[in-house]
């Protein structure tokens, strides 16, 4: 039996389990009998048993209250709360027939009828909610409800709905939240907690360095591996951006972005036209004056496009883009097609694009199809040749994609390569058909049984299915999200060494999502252990690896090439990329300095350290030194004074090559409405007409983004010397 409570002379032990079905292991035990009795968040790598740690406080929880209380388990899918029900029934002793699982599929009143006879409980949550909104039953009997894959309590989303209905209706219950991934900022964790009732105060959480669990984990290696653009790609990705530059450079001057430079995509994301939108709805639904709206409306919805197109080109290929440029001229011959698409379609350097691809795609195909695939190709000949009986998982983001590379995967080598496609549902059109569930675990169990050796996945395969142990994860393209990261590489190294390979396209947003992702990664558990448990930072730097004949092999180093500064002092991206100066850092000095002052929140430290940086901390007004010939400052854009800026950078700048200004904006509160737009435009327009590069940041990654580029280019430049 296993000790969760003691009192000084005797053991109490839990009847209510199988103790000979359960593998000892003390961090479990150590975590149930905190979460008993207490709303907790238990945070654990994927592979150390979470739905474990739920059975033993199912059983301390049920110790404490009343006989033939009921335990209520809620996970996202149907498969993952089958799981459950399994694994709580066979370590539990509770007879067999006081289990039962209710979904969608049972009908309400047998919902009813089976809930009241029944002591443990398995929903989807949408199940639940329908039952409480609908006043079927209540939860006054219900001591404990496991919420699994916590991180969905956001939003909308049923579990929310549920944890406050639960806290009303029962305030002595308890509430358990399960999750290798509650997200990276602290207010992510913050509103988790909160709209699961749990005090801060009691998350749990262990990572893969913690002593206590890492003997229980197998090893898991992560490389990243970075591929360019190819001439026809660049070709497709310059046009396209000539013709989204068009489109914001239209908004900025009807005043609508906020900002004016001369190569606005570099400065406008997707996020901030997906905010416009919402922002000219309501100005189209309102009563004021709509001069403009309604062009500006079409515009940003022709400039998400075209950030769609560029996003094809950088993470899928060419060949997917021609997919995607066909369906728009299909939809655009159709009555219910926008003006937007309408527009596009007829634009004849799009129309040029297209002639373009249809050329290759008779002529040369293999120019359409991403220089990644070749990179996918060679990794999964090299793991079948070193492991003829692995499992590999390869992680993709659009159907389309997914059918293409299954394709092409089938005609490389059919002894070796086996690959099946995996999708969801929903059935996108003729050709591009859903999954049924029934399908979707038949291919499961082929892949389990090695018919089949590969899956291709969109985000289906992330969570919720049972996949067989894999041997080896592949990221297609990036996710920018940390969450969807954790679940991807989560599915190897659970009972078997395993490997995560993150593809990407190098000088790209692909790029930059990806260190926005393992930031946040890294950022994750250093907010929810408190200062005791700060020991280890959650993962090893991934490793930078490049293919050679079918191998992984570190980089070569290149030899440094001879760069020269810019004499401008404020052109950051001159000062990365041009060469056309003279001026040279000739003394070597103490790399990087950093500012007393500098706050806390960007991590620079932490990730100087990380990158195994040189720095050294010193009292300073400057915030950031770099060669004694670079200044990075982080300003409050509260305290913009333009005059007084100017006044700095004119004395400092008879000493340095490069002055940065950057605004934060991180977490900028508004005075008045609209202040952040206008600042914002403000500051822009001040470093235009001062031919200055005033940079504003909205997350905290992006100046060490910054700093980490200067510096390597200060770097090269410095060795040159």
């Amino acid at each position: 039996m296993m000790e969760l409570e003691k009192d000084n002379h005797t053991a109490k032990k839990i009847s209510y389990l199988r103790e000979k079905h359960i593998e000892h292991r003390e961090y479990q035990s150590k975590i149930a009998k905190e979460c008993i009795s207490k709303n907790s968040l238990v945070v654990l790598p994927t592979g150390l048993g979470k739905t474990i740690i739920g059975v033993y406080v199912a059983a301390g929880t049920l110790e404490n209250f009343p006989p033939k209380s009921k335990i209520v388990v809620l996970a996202p899918t149907r498969p993952l709360i089958n799981q459950h029900y399994d694994s709580f029934k066979n370590l539990m002793t509770i007879p067999e027939e006081e289990f039962v699982v209710l979904t969608g599929k049972t009908v309400p009143e047998k919902r009813v009828e089976l809930f009241h006879e029944n002591q443990i409980i398995f929903y989807t949550p949408q199940t639940l909610r329908n039952d409480l909104v609908n006043r079927k039953y209540n939860l006054e009997n219900v001591c404990l409800i496991v919420f699994d894959e916590a991180h969905h309590a956001t939003g909308d989303y049923a579990y929310t709905l549920i944890a406050d209905e639960f806290v009303d209706q029962n305030p002595d219950g308890t509430i358990l939240g399960l999750t290798a991934s509650p997200g990276s900022s602290k207010e992510k964790i913050n509103i988790l907690c909160e709209n699961l009732h749990i005090p801060l105060k009691n998350i749990h959480t262990r990572t893969r360095k913690d002593v206590d669990v890492k003997n229980y984990l197998k090893p898991m290696d992560v490389y990243k591996i970075g591929v360019n653009l190819t001439e026809l790609m660049g070709d497709a990705y310059l046009a396209i951006q000539t013709l989204l530059e068009e489109r914001l450079q239209y908004l900025s001057q009807l005043g609508f972005l906020g900002v004016k430079a001369v190569k606005l995509y570099t400065k406008v994301i997707r996020k901030d036209l997906i905010k416009l939108n919402s922002e000219l709805i309501r100005l189209v639904k309102g009563d004021g004056d709509k001069t403009g709206v309604y062009s500006a409306l079409s515009v940003n919805a022709q400039a998400l496009i075209l950030y769609h197109m560029l996003e094809l080109i950088e993470q899928q290929g060419l060949d997917v883009l021609l997919i995607y440029l066909t369906k728009v001229k299909q939809d655009a011959r159709k009555k219910t097609s926008s003006k937007a698409v309408k527009i596009l379609a007829s634009d004849h350097r799009i129309n040029q694009i297209y002639i373009e691809l249809k050329k290759n795609e008779d002529l040369s195909p293999e120019q359409l199809i991403h220089p990644k695939f070749y990179v996918l190709e060679k990794l999964l000949l090299q793991e079948f040749k070193i492991n003829p009986e692995s499992r590999v998982l390869v992680f993709v983001k659009l159907r389309d994609s997914v059918k293409n590379i299954v394709k092409k995967l089938k005609t490389t080598n059919t002894d070796v390569i086996r690959p099946a496609r995996f999708v969801g549902q929903a059935t996108k059109s003729k050709d591009d058909k859903g999954m049924s569930q029934k399908n979707q675990l038949a291919i499961l169990e082929q892949f389990k049984q090695g018919l089949y050796n590969i899956l291709v996945s969109t985000n289906v395969g992330e969570e919720g299915l049972d996949i067989a142990e894999c041997d080896l994860v592949i990221f297609y393209d990036v996710v920018a999200s940390e969450i969807r990261f954790i679940q991807r590489k989560g599915r190897t190294a659970r009972h078997r060494e395993g490997k995560v390979i993150i593809l990407y396209c190098k000088d790209t947003h692909d790029e930059i999502y990806m260190h926005i992702a393992l930031s946040k990664l890294r950022k994750m558990n250093v907010n929810l252990k408190n200062d005791r448990q700060l020991r280890t930072s959650y993962a090893k730097v991934p490793k930078e690896m490049v293919v050679v004949e079918n191998h992984l092999e570190e980089p070569h180093s290149e030899p440094p090439r001879k760069v020269e500064t810019h004499q401008k002092q404020g052109n950051l991206q001159a000062f990365l990329q041009d060469s056309s100066s003279s001026n040279k850092i000739v003394e070597k000095v103490a790399e990087i300095k950093i500012s007393q002052s500098l706050p806390v929140k960007y991590g620079i430290r932490k990730n100087l350290q990380r990158d195994q940086i040189p720095f050294e901390v010193v009292k300073s007004i400057n915030h950031i030194t770099m060669f004694d010939r670079v200044i990075i400052q982080a300003l409050d854009p509260h305290l913009f004074e333009k005059e007084a800026l100017l006044k700095k950078i004119s004395h400092l700048s008879k000493k340095y090559n490069l002055f940065v200004s950057i605004f934060d904006f991180v977490d900028f509160s508004e005075n008045y409405q609209d202040e952040e737009r206008l600042l914002k435009r403000k500051i822009k327009k001040w470093g235009l007409n001062n031919d200055l590069k005033a940079i504003t940041i909205d997350l905290p990654e992006e100046l060490y983004f910054i700093v980490k580029n200067i510096y390597l280019h200060s770097k090269r430049e410095y060795e040159v010397t």
